[in-house]
């Protein structure tokens, strides 16, 4: 009868300890997430300012074609702009990539709480037999 005590006091204790690391977990997949949305609108921005650069260059064609007095001006000011390309091309990319890895990270916090709740779930549920033979009275296990 004493050893079917001292498995459930473990159990018990066990329950208490996986229901932290449960909540643990559950705001480790909370924070992963928050990243994640984070991440998605940092991409949405650099798109943004990718789709802005490219109507912009649009204006400056049309200003190069419009005013031919000025039209030297009006190229040096394409050129000056179209250098900018490669480095919002390069930042959206930077984005992206940092998107897919917050994407990793929080696929990878879902799995952790899922193992961690399905590991509390158990402790609860040998607790619960435990608590079932303790109170049946048949408490050496036999």
């Amino acid at each position: 009868m004493r050893d079917a005590v001292r498995e459930a006091a473990l159990w018990r204790l066990l329950v208490r300890v996986r229901g932290l690391r449960v909540r643990r977990r559950l705001r480790a997949l909370a924070d992963a997430r928050r990243q994640e949305r984070h991440a998605a609108e940092a991409v949405a921005a650099q798109l943004a300012a990718l789709e802005r650069h490219a109507e912009q260059r649009q204006r400056v064609l049309a200003s190069c074609r419009r005013d031919e007095r000025v039209g030297a001006q009006w190229h040096a000011t394409l050129r000056a702009h179209d250098a900018r390309r490669p480095a919002l091309q390069r930042q959206w990319s930077e984005a992206r990539d940092a998107h897919a890895a917050a994407r990793d990270e929080a696929a990878h916090a879902l799995r952790a709480w899922q193992v961690e709740r399905g590991r509390h779930d158990d402790a609860r549920e040998r607790l619960r037999v435990i608590g079932a033979r303790l109170a049946v009275g048949d408490g050496d296990g036999t």
